[in-house]
């Protein structure tokens, strides 16, 4: 079975199942974090992230939040997958948008939308895949309902499409 690593926040952590499809799950997230924490966490398991396959990394709603600048989300985004392209240059790395909810509203979107464009950017100078949200969006470009039980945390069915999106994307 091959492993994939979660190391993010609390969607992440509050995500139960130990197996997705044929991959083990390592989860190293933690609820209330923030990027320049997730790189102190991947140094520490960084033998773990030599020896397994994926990663997911999902990191900047709570230093919008904390009403930290959205670079500083950047530029640990940007530290965190350096830090594991030479732990492991082989390693399938997933980075994740952060969501657009009516509770984000207050943060500004276009915050969001800066940060999630430059998670792209990222992306395409890291060569990672990304794990966007549309598919859970209402018509106003949030979140729907169904999908969060407060408007941030995911519900079952919230749970049941990013399964189904990780998988698409571990699979490519």
């Amino acid at each position: 079975m091959k492993t994939l690593i979660f190391l993010g926040h609390s969607i992440l952590s509050l995500y139960t199942k130990n197996t997705l499809g044929d991959w083990q799950i390592r989860n190293i997230s933690k609820q209330g974090i923030i990027a320049k924490d997730g790189l102190k966490i991947a140094k520490d398991r960084s033998e773990a992230l030599k020896n397994s396959e994926a990663v997911l990394i999902m990191f900047g709603i709570n230093e919008l939040y904390y009403q930290m600048k959205q670079e500083g989300v950047i530029k640990y985004l940007k530290l965190i997958v350096q830090l594991i392209q030479r732990i492991n240059p082989e390693i399938d790395i997933i980075l994740s948008q952060i969501i657009q909810t009516k509770e984000t509203d207050r943060l500004k979107p276009n915050k969001i939308d800066w940060v999630n464009q430059e998670i792209i950017n990222i992306s395409e100078n890291y060569h990672t895949k990304i794990l966007t949200w549309e598919q859970m969006y209402n018509h106003s470009g949030n979140i729907a309902s169904e999908f969060t039980i407060d408007g941030i945390h995911l519900t079952k069915a919230g749970y049941e499409i990013f399964e189904n999106r990780l998988l698409e994307l571990l699979k490519r």
